[in-house]
């Protein structure tokens, strides 16, 4: 015969000693449902396990309900302090903003230029008799150096998803990303190229 749990306590976790009461109600309910068979053969068995299955949806939505009672106010207040935040940093993000964007247009500057000078050396290596011998007509010229703050990672854009391997759809851009950082660099359909990164440290 089936024996039914204590009624809810009703107290709030608000009020003393409340926590530990509905706490002592919610055990209850556990201990009275493990001794229970879960067993259901019958229409009677199954509506027997329903009626305890939802007292437990119950005692969860009771849970639910008395912690919003402590966390409505508090999620006001954090979303009243988040507006103040913006309001508060709003200027200086725009403060700094032309700032950042004559760096990053001086990156692209200097990044353009070592491309640049990439392509020269490579062209140059290409084309070189190597003899062992110092050409002075064309003496090597030092690359220009990354910008402090800039840091070369690899990434990639889609260029015809038609030649993408099958295993890289839906496309799996965390597969490409992992595949990339294990040193990948020629994925069939995806342009894989490094991207400049600024960073803002003093």
């Amino acid at each position: 015969m089936a024996t039914e749990t204590k009624p809810n306590t009703g107290l709030s976790l608000t009020d003393s000693n409340g926590r530990e009461q509905l706490q002592a109600s919610l055990t209850d309910y556990i201990t009275f449902l493990r001794r229970q068979p879960a067993i259901c053969g019958t229409p009677e068995q199954q509506e027997t396990l329903i009626r305890h299955v939802a007292q437990g949806h119950d005692l969860i939505k009771l849970v639910a309900a008395e912690r919003l009672k402590i966390t409505r106010e508090l999620d006001k207040q954090k979303h009243d302090w988040m507006e103040i935040e913006k309001e508060m940093t709003a200027p200086i993000l725009a403060a700094m903003q032309p700032l950042k964007d004559a760096v990053e247009h001086y990156n692209r500057e200097q990044l353009r230029v070592r491309e640049h000078q990439l392509a020269e050396a490579a062209e140059h290596n290409a084309s070189a008799v190597p003899t062992g011998e110092t050409t002075w007509l064309t003496p090597e010229v030092a690359l220009v150096a990354l910008p402090k703050g800039v840091q070369m990672k690899w990434t990639f854009e889609i260029i015809d998803r038609n030649q993408i391997p099958n295993g890289y759809w839906t496309i799996d851009e965390a597969a490409i990303k992992a595949d990339i950082t294990r040193g990948a660099r020629d994925i069939p359909g995806i342009r894989i190229y490094e991207e400049a990164v600024t960073t803002f440290r003093k």
